[in-house]
């Protein structure tokens, strides 16, 4: 039950985030935002792609 709070609680700030940014001089970033978590998933495949389990367990 907590950690669906939680969910719900991220969800909120980035609603917020995207929010308050596309008021903002800025307002092309609000349409990064919603992308951030796409980017870090791309990120995790590339570096688990490149690097052996041996390497990735000692980072």
């Amino acid at each position: 039950m907590l950690a669906l709070f939680f969910k719900c609680l991220l969800g909120a700030l980035a609603v917020l985030l995207i929010a308050l940014l596309s008021k903002s001089k800025s307002f092309f970033i609000s349409g990064l935002v919603p992308l951030f978590p796409t980017f870090a998933l791309i990120a995790h495949y590339i570096v688990g792609t490149e690097r052996t389990m041996e390497e990735l367990r000692i980072t």
